[in-house]
């Protein structure tokens, strides 16, 4: 196959696909921003950060298990099931959280 070829079979490949308009949905309730503490807030925005537990606790100068606590309490109320879900929530939802902190 010359090289010609090859280039033209890869622009073939992609052209039956279409590029997303939007970006993908985001895991959880975004109502759900309202019916969390401050504190819950707090650890959820340093997970959005890629924080960890022991980081989180060191920086709110709270027990690593009260992080887990606070993880588990938010990710409910959010409704999603896992710390990435939480994470790229976070990420999606950052001005709201940094807005309803304050």
């Amino acid at each position: 196959m010359s090289h010609t070829a090859a280039i033209s079979t890869k622009t073939d490949i992609h052209r039956g696909f279409a590029r997303p308009a939007e970006r993908p949905p985001t895991p959880g309730d975004p109502q759900a921003i309202a019916t969390l503490t401050c504190r819950e807030r707090q650890v959820l925005t340093l997970l959005g950060h890629a924080a960890g537990n022991r980081e989180i606790s060191r920086r709110l100068g709270i027990a690593e298990r009260t992080v887990k606590a606070h993880l588990t309490n938010l990710m409910a109320k959010i409704k999603v099931s896992s710390r990435t879900e939480a994470a790229l929530y976070s990420y999606a939802h950052h001005p709201r959280l940094a807005r309803s902190s304050s």
